[in-house]
């Protein structure tokens, strides 16, 4: 069988066809591949802007390199608009949450799952081999995977 025409059956030593191999999901199955990126000294106001115009709850931010600094949580705004009564003058960098928890896209979903609630986190950021950002799993996404498998058994029975 040529690498251009491959099945997803395997066949045992005797040639007799086997189940395909099943593999565990990861993060990079589930993630949200577009991310928003800010650095440090964006302003406050225009993260209430962004997050006022589009549909998400969490801002990655990072330096010139692209490399994580931090995350900029919907809480963290509401947090600093109501501690604060010159919420005008603030930038990412004095609201983020500094040296957020990460992972890799191979994570297991389960590990990154185990990870959101032991930390009591709504995301993680996903990052690639040279550490750069490369997507974000959210409490929503893990719930958008956890609505599939339950429909993909119901409809199993």
């Amino acid at each position: 069988m040529n690498q251009d025409n491959q099945s997803n059956e395997h066949e045992s030593e005797t040639g007799a066809p086997q189940e395909p191999m099943k593999r565990h999901p990861c993060v990079a199955d589930i993630m949200t591949r577009k991310t928003i990126t800010l650095n440090p000294h964006h302003s406050l106001t225009e993260v209430v802007s962004l997050m006022a115009d589009r549909y998400f709850r969490h801002v990655v931010v990072v330096d010139t390199a692209g490399r994580i600094v931090g995350v900029v949580s919907d809480r963290d705004v509401l947090r600093a608009l109501s501690r604060t009564s010159n919420w005008q003058t603030k930038d990412v960098g004095q609201i983020m949450t500094r040296d957020p928890f990460t992972v890799k896209g191979e994570t297991l979903v389960s590990v990154a799952v185990a990870k959101i609630v032991s930390k009591r986190i709504n995301c993680l950021p996903v990052l690639d081999d040279e550490e750069k950002i490369c997507g974000i799993v959210t409490s929503t996404d893990l719930l958008k995977a956890y609505q599939k498998l339950l429909e993909s058994l119901e409809h199993a029975s």
